[in-house]
Parts: C-alpha cells; sequence; structure tokens
C-alpha cells in the first residue's frame, strides 16, 4: 500500500500564459490540468520555446523531492503561515541580490536559493506531501538521509506528533481539561519499534511515545495520525489487510494507562 492511497487531492492556480491554469498533486504525482504531456512541453523549451510557469512549478515540485532540502524551512511549521511565507520572499530576494542567507542555515547558498523558490511557490499542503515522498523514498532505501535532514525529520516527528496526540486525547476518554499541558515526551528512534509508555493521574501524569520517522509518510501524510478519535503510532500490512496499532486508554487503579490496540481499515 503506497503512503499516498486514499491522500486527498490538492489543487491549486497559477497564472500561465494569461490565463489561469491549475496544478493539481493526485495519487503520488503532481499533474499540469492545462499541460498534459509534460514531456512534450520540455521538448519545445529545449527547441527554443518559452516556458509556461506550470511547467517552471511542476519542475520546482522535482527538484523539491529529488533535493529535499526544503525539510528545513518546513519541519517548523505544522500549517501555512502567510506572514512566514511573505518574509520568505523577501528574504529570497536579499539572497539573490546581496548574498545574504538568513533561512536555509543548513543548505549552500545555490541550494538555498533553488529550496526557496520552493518554499515560496509551492502551497503548504503540497509541501506536506513532497515531504512525505522524500521520507518514502529515503525510507526505502534504508535511510541514508544526510544528518541535517535526519534531524530536522526528527524535530517534525516531535511537533506533529504531539499536536496530534493532544488532538487524540480530546476525543477519548479520559476527559482531560487541558490536555496540552500533560508532559510529553517523542523519542525518534531509527533502530527500535514504536511504543508508548506512562500514565494520566493528575499530578503524576507523563506521556513518553516513540516514533520512527517514517511515521510522517506512513501514518501523518495519510490522515491518519488520529484514526477514530485513537493516536496512531504505526500502520501494517499483511495479506492486503491494512490495520493501525492505536493507543488507548484502560483505567486501572484510579489511573489511565496506555495500551497498544489494532484497528482494521
Amino acid at each position: 500500500m503506497a503512503w499516498y492511497d486514499g491522500v486527498a487531492d490538492s489543487n491549486f492556480d497559477v497564472d500561465c500564459e494569461g490565463q489561469r491554469h491549475t496544478i493539481c498533486w493526485s495519487n503520488g504525482e503532481v499533474v499540469l490540468t492545462h499541460h498534459p504531456d509534460v514531456q512534450a512541453e520540455k521538448t519545445l523549451v529545449a527547441l527554443g520555446g518559452r516556458k509556461p510557469r506550470c511547467l517552471e512549478i511542476f519542475e520546482l515540485w522535482e527538484l523539491a523531492v529529488s533535493d529535499g532540502g526544503f525539510i528545513e524551512e518546513w519541519a517548523p511549521w505544522y500549517e501555512a503561515d502567510h506572514q512566514r511565507r511573505w518574509w520568505l520572499k523577501t528574504a529570497l530576494e536579499r539572497l539573490r541580490s546581496e548574498g545574504v542567507q538568513d533561512f536555509l542555515f543548513d543548505l549552500s547558498r545555490e541550494r538555498a536559493v533553488r529550496m526557496g523558490e520552493v518554499v515560496t511557490t509551492l502551497p503548504h499542503e503540497f509541501l506536506d506531501r513532497a515531504m512525505a515522498t522524500v521520507v518514502d523514498a529515503g525510507d526505502r532505501r534504508g535511510w541514508d538521509f544526510a544528518p541535517a535532514i535526519s534531524r530536522h525529520l526528527s524535530e517534525a516527528t516531535k511537533l506533529r506528533a504531539r499536536r496530534s496526540f493532544v488532538r487524540a486525547l480530546s476525543h477519548q476518554r479520559p476527559a482531560i481539561p487541558n490536555p496540552a499541558l500533560l508532559p510529553f515526551v517523542c523519542h525518534v528512534d531509527l533502530s527500535r519499534e514504536s511504543a508508548v509508555e506512562g500514565q494520566i493521574a493528575g499530578r503524576d501524569s507523563r506521556i513518553e511515545i516513540r516514533l520512527h520517522p517514517r511515521w510522517l509518510s506512513e501514518v501523518w501524510a495519510r490522515g491518519l495520525a488520529v484514526h477514530s478519535g485513537r493516536f496512531t503510532v504505526s500502520i501494517s500490512e499483511e495479506a492486503r489487510n491494512v490495520s493501525l496499532t492505536q493507543v488507548e486508554w484502560v483505567e486501572t487503579n484510579k489511573r489511565f494507562e496506555p495500551r497498544l490496540t489494532r484497528t482494521q481499515l
């Protein structure tokens, strides 16, 4: 089961050749609605034709998933931040004109310019999907990411796991006035299985969770981090049967302890 199976399509419009054209992400691919034959478009450009804006954006997508450097900027932002994007456009122009690099510090200036174009052009939803594409490909290769990207993916996992865990607690027992205040630690581990430990017991509450960063593509990008009101730690497929490993809270001696259960999709 590919990570993008069941993930909703995403679209945005651009000004291209004097008209509004649609860029669509669907089933793991970017499709140019008004330019169905991308290879033919590239051939025309190679022969001296003008490059359509849609094709420029398509190439930015290809660059994003082949380079992955945009993840440094994407990782700490759970949602689109329009003020941040406005600042990035200004910073990108300053990098181009003055050589001052105020963002994407782990990249060379040349890569920062290219990835700056990516993060200021592609909508946040497209960056989410580009990240999942990068993570899935890297996981298939044996997680051969550079240390900097691994670090950013680790932080991205922690941020999104905490947000999702808090949201799950608001849906299920025990009823907690403000689950965001619970002591929560997420450990990102490449070598061990996902797990959850701790308890919900007033002032003695604590929660520790362990995830592989592939959780970003396998679970979070699919919209399954919270499913049926429960937090999902992993997903598995056996003989075409897809199941989620989720956290269920069980009451024991006036406290609630986590238990991992299987949920069939």
